[in-house]
């Protein structure tokens, strides 16, 4: 059972992989939204996977974000999930 309070952070280095030109989202070579949101889903799996029986996961949810500054490669993001 999932409970209020539980959090979880993932953190990563911005790779080419990661970008809106290699992502097909924009032609810039910074973080693409959808790598940024992929990360969000990533730390919202992680916060609930240690409550949940093994043979369940998590699907859907609600996102709501702004992406207001480029990220070039080679900084790190994190997402926390709560």
């Amino acid at each position: 059972m999932l409970e209020n309070g539980l959090t979880y952070t993932c953190t990563r280095t911005v790779e080419e992989h990661h970008l809106a030109a290699h992502v097909g989202s924009g032609d810039l070579r910074v973080l693409a939204t959808p790598s940024m949101i992929a990360l969000m889903e990533e730390a919202a799996m992680h916060c609930a996977a240690p409550h949940i029986e093994d043979t369940q996961t998590t699907v859907g949810g609600h996102i709501a974000a702004s992406h207001l500054k480029p990220t070039a490669p080679g900084h790190t993001i994190t997402a926390t999930a709560t």
